[in-house]
């Protein structure tokens, strides 16, 4: 026989009464647990005595049970978790998951080495608590529905009262209406606002006043439909003044009569139709300065095109050529912005296509064999996105033209615009042509166009991968920043 068994050995005599009995060392752990507790919680002695209770019954792991069971260990005075006489009993969940009602007392009881065990005497007061509350939710009931019918008359009143003077501070036009379209009650904005008194409203048929007119027919109408509730907005006419209103309106007494609450919104409708007016000229206006813009770099463009026709040295010329090209590819992202319909986002399929197109153009003969294969998906740059990019493009085509295919054979041009993961924009510019040369390097690029390209993608926080093992490949991949989208932005 161990320590523990030897412990618990003297209280065997309490496996005959039929109340739980449970010993508890101070570390928690089962001395003694009675027939009485196997019974209720199914659990045999043999396996929770010598373990932790609390691995059973974590709820008396909570502080506020552990702090009083330490008091018990002290040999402090008995306590009890929970009293059938208090109205919240303490709920404990047995392991198999039943939840039962325990009136619970814990004593102080000597150990042989001069501490103190913790005697937990449990009853199980479930079915009492249930009939307890059952009678008490009987007499609530019974009391609640006699003082519901002592009560009734004035309660009624009251409420009745409340809310009309809840609504008689409401800054609206609140009025009852019944089913044959008539007054049946009003607050006191609605009379002040037409310096009628209440009396003059009641019984009264809709558009008795004049003013009225629009307000009538929106309830007639309303009152006829199998709408609930439903809301316009009206003129009426207030001490001289053409006011709006916005009138909301709710069916009750299953639609046997209507409450409405007009609010003025005459002050936000002019402030809305002010706002309105001024979004329109500030839209002007950025059109005027994308218009202008533009302009301004073709007027560029053709200063360098007309200079261009004087120079003789054809390095020269190339370098005037590459100049007029960067910046008509500039004066196409204010002409897109100018057509578009956002002013502020460029769609960017029609974009690089117009700007492909145009360079190919203008490089005849030498475009003249050239396939353009052009796969851009639906995306939208703002400015700061579409000039890096569009000069990318600008500058890798032009590279294409000029240097791919010289013996002027036939060629194919590939560009894809694309979005990765709805995190990246991959940039894909290919050609069939001869290729780089086998030591090439962007970044040790000496040319200005493909150090302007290397420099752009860095500003766009890019990545540039360069592949000419077979005609020339460029990968551009760059973040897909919070102002470009896949749909364009409102206005």
């Amino acid at each position: 026989m161990n320590g523990i068994e030897e412990s618990g050995e003297k209280f065997k005599i309490l496996d005959r009464i039929p109340i739980g009995i449970c010993l508890l060392r101070e570390d928690f752990v089962v001395i003694y647990w009675n027939r009485c507790l196997e019974k209720w919680t199914n659990m045999p002695k043999q396996k929770i005595v010598g373990a932790n209770i609390t691995t059973y019954f974590p709820h008396l792991s909570q502080p506020k049970y552990v702090s009083r069971l330490q008091e018990i260990f002290a040999g402090g005075s008995s306590i009890i978790f929970s009293s059938q006489v208090h109205k919240h009993l303490i709920p404990a969940y047995l392991p198999d998951g039943k939840l039962r009602v325990q009136y619970t007392t814990v004593t102080a009881e000597p150990a042989p080495d001069g501490s103190y065990y913790a005697l937990l005497s449990i009853q199980d007061v479930t079915k009492l608590t249930q009939r307890v509350h059952d009678y008490r939710t009987m007499r609530d009931r019974a009391l609640a529905e006699v003082q519901e019918r002592q009560q009734a008359e004035a309660a009624l009143q009251q409420t009745n009262d409340q809310l009309q003077a809840v609504l008689d501070a409401v800054p609206g036009l609140v009025s009852w209406i019944s089913s044959d379209l008539k007054y049946i009650g009003v607050n006191e904005h609605l009379c002040t606002t037409f310096n009628q008194p209440a009396e003059n409203f009641l019984g009264k048929e809709l558009g008795f006043l004049e003013s009225s007119f629009a307000f009538a027919n929106f309830m007639t109408s309303f009152m006829c439909s199998s709408q609930k509730a439903d809301h316009q907005v009206i003129d009426a006419k207030i001490k001289g003044n053409i006011k709006k209103y916005l009138i909301a309106a709710q069916k009750y007494q299953q639609g046997q009569a209507a409450v409405a609450v007009g609010i003025d919104i005459t002050e936000q409708k002019q402030a809305e139709q002010q706002l309105k007016t001024s979004l329109r000229e500030k839209e002007v206006l950025l059109k005027e300065i994308h218009h202008r813009v533009k302009n301004n770099l073709q007027v560029i463009s053709s200063l360098l095109k007309l200079q261009s026709e004087y120079i003789k040295d054809r390095e020269v010329i190339s370098l005037f050529s590459d100049s007029y090209n960067r910046v008509r590819s500039m004066a196409l992202i204010h002409e897109k912005l100018y057509q578009s319909q956002g002013l502020a986002q460029i769609d960017a399929a029609d974009y690089i296509k117009s700007l492909v197109y145009n360079l190919v153009s203008s490089h005849t003969p030498i475009s003249q064999g050239i396939d353009l294969d052009i796969q851009v998906e639906p995306i939208f740059f703002d400015l700061d996105t579409a000039i890096p990019c569009g000069l990318i493009i600008n500058e890798l085509i032009c590279n294409t033209l000029k240097y791919a295919f010289p013996d002027r054979s036939r060629g194919k041009i590939y560009i894809r615009l694309t979005v990765l993961k709805n995190q990246f924009v991959l940039l894909e510019v290919a050609d069939n042509g001869i290729g780089l040369p086998a030591d090439f390097d962007i970044e040790m690029s000496e040319t200005l166009g493909l150090q302007l390209v290397n420099n752009l993608t860095n500003q766009l926080d890019g990545n540039i991968e360069v592949d000419w093992q077979c005609g020339t490949f460029f990968r551009i991949t760059f973040p897909l920043r919070g102002n470009v989208s896949q749909v364009p932005s409102p206005v």
